[in-house]
């Protein structure tokens, strides 16, 4: 019987320190998976941010200098180059779903107006940019954000409150 007692000591004795390694092992684990997710998503964030910049630089070039030709044409010239080609493909790989969607829309637009040579509504045109603009505030750290695209613009354009919204407005 003294040797039971013998043989049931040692494994609880060596029980405990064993399922307590397993248990520490399991969490540090998991702990270092969840850091590697943690730094892949702000490595994917930091990379969305530059994107979203290179996407949007002629269409802030467009903005501000709206009324100058030579800045309209530079835009223009950026917008069909192959560089913002490269920039638009990689901006549609890693950039969130609704950003890309409203980007895609908005270029729509443009693709449709330009063959079908109507001329676009200013509100319209907005509209589109300023969903795409929230969409990329949203993506970026703003989720539950209470703005809408027409507030996006507000501190961009002068006179864009004497503007109506457009029929597409959503």
């Amino acid at each position: 019987m003294s040797d039971t007692k013998w043989v049931v000591d040692w494994g609880s004795v060596l029980f405990t320190p064993v399922v307590a390694a397993m248990i520490g092992f399991g969490v540090w684990w998991i702990q270092s998976r969840i850091d590697q997710l943690q730094r892949a998503h702000e490595r994917l964030h930091d990379e969305r941010r530059k994107v979203y910049a290179d996407i949007l630089e002629p269409y802030v070039l467009l903005f501000a200098q709206s009324t100058d030709q030579a800045a309209q044409q530079k835009a223009l010239q950026i917008i069909t180059s192959v560089e913002y080609k490269r920039q638009a493909f990689e901006f549609s790989l890693i950039g969130s779903d609704d950003v890309v969607g409203a980007f895609n829309d908005m270029m729509q637009l443009f693709y449709k107006a330009e063959a079908s040579g109507e001329k676009l509504e200013g509100a319209e045109i907005l509209d589109h940019w300023g969903r795409f603009l929230l969409a990329i505030r949203k993506s970026i750290g703003n989720p539950k954000t209470n703005l809408t695209g027409r507030d996006m613009l507000r501190g961009l354009l002068k006179g864009i409150d004497d503007i109506p919204p457009s029929n597409t407005e959503g």
